[in-house]
């Protein structure tokens, strides 16, 4: 392999972009390595060692030379102290933490690593690809700090991990492995391409950050079907095995440990043991099964790490060594805490009590929680050496006090932004399903998620299927479209900032439609009041928004003719801001979101503005058929739900194409939506009718605004005030002006004036 005319170029841009990123805040001597490309004749591999300083000088010529030469332009991602060795007990710092993603489904990977870590401080396209057609591809996180000591070992056993975890090459789990340089050339098989810097953020991450981001990552299968249930061992399962280095018996050293600190914290939050005592449990598992152990530094900053994330979320631990007087209320809730922690929260913007079903938490609508303290202070008054002394303990007031006591309780209190922060999963029957990567997991209580799903994932639906072909009059593009809408209404993404209109005169499909989605997703889904998504003069209560909170489909059906959109909330709620909102005779509180908006409606409601951001946020989706009499159904609803199963797995089939594909609607959805707009957009109707526009035109506010109101009363417009006609106008680019001392517009006229009848 010689260098010729159509040789890549080097990069020099890239080369020292990378060199900044990566070795920007070091010091010391980087290792730089020549190796023979693949498929070209074997040479006897060069090395370079160059002080930090000097390497964006002298990569360039490296990687020029190595190119001639038919080498492969590496270095060290790391530095050492003195040249000579680059072994890994010689790297004495390094800054990035990074992932080389070789094989497989690459931008399924990449999406899966930018979704748990944040965005990469440098991404490069090695200059290979997969057999799968991929372009190979070089991840870097930039530490904002540079890992040296003991971090060095954190540092690369978080590349082993996330390698595992994505299936990328897991040779990156030493230091010293050596990592091609962006903008020098790959050969392979003495085939020329740039090595590419595809982009570079400023982005820095802290170490402690990336290893809990990077635990929290589930290893990514192929996404769309369910994998069989993860079996995740308990702490208690794990307290009597040993666990090895490198993920060898099905699960990390970090993830070992973090389960069994983490058990041990609750041990102490439930008194059960002091918070020493919990601390010196986790050091003796560590030394007898963690294989090999952490250092004893380490150790403590995770133990830290999920005791201030416990507090965090729980409260401080209360005194030691105080303990409520005997047979107090404070005692009794005591009890009543230890024995139901786990089953039992409060939260008071919820409405107050929740309690756990194997499956998700429940609002208490039955007193159950009451009735577990009754049985708690029974329990209590048997204990009691005076019968005047059990009957005050078991009277309503100390369950009731008790009770009280029980839900300021650390262990059982919570906020309402605890609950429900599982976007990307969802809740079954059959255990929880990522729907990143299709592994189901375990129920588990500690994620405060109040929904499941009314069906299990599997099976098929060909009367669903049929029921889709009959609806869309056997458009292929839109029922694949509505099955990906469907597929991001399992997720409590809003990412797309968007909702849906379902439109279509009766008979046709969409109510049954939504009816049947809705069933799958049981609680998930949620039906708006009437009206409160189209505008009213009085304002809706805040409690028909707080009914909203963690749902992900929320179908409101709009029937009626003359109405106008509520385009201020629609806005709110599509635009993923926080929302203020109440129940009756509570407290106010703020949640985020999660819902898809689905109106279904006969008739088209108003739009009063029309400007980019309701052409951005509008999917209308036409439905055309309209089943004949003759053909209807009456039992239709039934007969789809006994495919519940299937049609859920149909959805989650759409999930995976959304997430490789976005919504990407069909022209029959970009145009109808944009028919609708224009046919809505009454003042650009009055521009094109009745003005002229252009650099030179200008007019007085005055004298737009009475040809605007004359034309809006002609075609039966509302005309709004001349302030609402100005905020149009500058909606569409034009800018206020003075016209003849007077307000005005620049670059639109009246008709009827000449563009230059009016002096600046």
């Amino acid at each position: 392999m010689t260098a010729n005319a159509r040789s890549p170029e080097i990069d020099r841009g890239a080369i020292a972009l990378f060199t900044e990123v990566v070795f920007g805040g070091l010091t010391g001597i980087v290792p730089i390595r020549m190796l023979a490309e693949t498929g070209t004749p074997d040479q006897k591999p060069q090395s370079r060692f160059i002080e930090v300083p000097k390497l964006a000088a002298a990569l360039p010529d490296l990687a020029s030379g190595a190119a001639r030469a038919a080498r492969g332009l590496y270095v060290v991602p790391g530095t050492v102290s003195k040249p000579g060795s680059a072994r890994a007990r010689d790297i004495s710092a390094t800054q990035v933490l990074l992932v080389d993603i070789d094989k497989g489904d690459v931008p399924l990977a990449r999406e899966h690593l930018l979704h748990h870590l944040g965005e990469p401080s440098l991404e490069v396209a090695s200059g290979g690809r997969t057999d799968g057609g991929d372009a190979k591809l070089h991840l870097y996180w930039r530490l904002s700090q540079p890992a040296t000591g003991d971090d060095l070992e954190r540092v690369r056993a978080l590349r082993e991990t996330v390698a595992l975890k994505v299936g990328g090459d897991d040779s990156f789990a030493s230091l010293h492995q050596p990592i091609r340089v962006p903008g020098s050339i790959h050969g392979k098989n003495a085939k020329l391409s740039p090595v590419r810097l595809l982009s570079s953020t400023s982005a820095t991450y802290a170490l402690d950050d990336l290893v809990a981001r990077a635990a929290g990552m589930a290893q990514l299968v192929d996404v769309g079907a369910t994998s069989p249930r993860k079996n995740r061992p308990s702490a208690g399962e794990l307290m009597t095995r040993k666990t090895r280095a490198g993920g060898a018996d099905d699960v990390t050293r970090f993830e070992a440990l973090s389960r069994v600190i983490g058990h041990w914290i609750r041990q102490a939050r439930q008194g059960q043991c002091s918070l020493d005592e919990a601390r010196q449990a986790a050091v003796d598992y560590n030394t007898a099964l963690i294989v090999p152990p952490w250092d004893a530094s380490r150790l403590e900053r995770e133990f830290d790490r999920l005791l201030e994330k416990d507090i965090h979320r729980h409260g401080p631990f209360g005194a030691p060594g105080l303990q409520a007087p005997p047979l107090s209320e404070d005692a009794i809730a005591a009890a009543f805490v230890a024995r139901h922690a786990e089953d039992t929260r409060y939260c008071a913007a919820l409405g107050g009590w929740m309690w756990w079903c194997s499956t998700h938490w429940q609002r208490d609508d039955r007193s159950l929680v009451r009735e577990f303290m009754r049985q708690v202070c029974r329990s209590v008054a048997s204990s009691a050496d005076a019968k005047p002394i059990a009957r005050r303990i078991a009277s309503d007031r100390t369950v009731t006090a008790a009770l009280r006591l029980a839900a300021a309780d650390p262990a059982i209190s919570s906020t309402v932004g605890a609950w429900d922060n599982a976007p990307m999963c969802l809740n079954t029957a059959a255990g929880l399903l990522d729907l990143e990567t299709g592994e189901m997991h375990d129920h588990d209580p500690a994620r405060l998620l109040t929904q499941v799903a009314d069906a299990l994932p599997g099976g098929s639906c060909p009367r669903w299927l049929r029921f889709l072909d009959r609806i869309t009059d056997g458009d292929r593009e839109l029922q694949t479209y509505l099955q990906r809408v469907a597929g991001y209404c399992l997720t409590g993404s809003t990412r797309e900032q968007v909702f849906f209109f379902f439109h279509g005169t009766g008979a046709n499909g969409k109510s049954v439609f939504l009816q049947t989605l809705s069933a799958v997703l049981g609680n998930y889904a949620a039906t708006a009041a009437p009206g409160t998504f189209t505008a009213s003069r009085s304002d809706r209560h805040l409690t028909e928004l707080a009914g909203l909170r963690g749902a992900r489909l929320v179908v409101a059906f709009e029937t009626e003719s003359g109405q106008s959109w509520a385009e201020g909330r629609i806005k709110t709620v599509t635009g993923g801001e926080p929302i203020r909102a109440n129940f009756m005779h509570r407290d106010h509180f703020e949640f985020r979101p999660q819902f898809k908006l689905i109106v279904a409606g006969n008739h088209r409601p108003a739009l009063t503005s029309v400007n980019e951001a309701i052409r951005r946020r509008l999917h209308l989706v036409p439905f055309p058929v309209t089943i004949p009499d003759e053909d209807r159904d009456l039992l239709l609803s039934d007969r789809l739900l006994e495919e519940r199963h299937g049609i859920l797995a149909w959805a989650i089939e759409g999930c995976a194409e959304w997430q490789r594909h976005g919504l990407a609607p069909p022209a029959a959805i970009t145009g109808a939506s944009a028919g609708y707009i224009d046919d809505e957009d009454t003042v650009g109707e009055w521009i094109e009718e009745c003005c002229v526009t252009g650099p030179d035109c200008r007019a007085p506010a005055r004298a737009l605004y009475a040809s605007w109101a004359a034309w809006a009363e002609a075609a039966g417009a509302t005309r709004g005030s001349q302030k609402s006609l100005g905020e149009a106008l500058r909606e569409r680019g034009f800018q206020p002006a003075k016209v003849s001392g007077a307000r005005g517009w620049q670059g639109i006229a009246p008709r009827h004036r000449q563009p230059q009848a009016e002096a600046a």
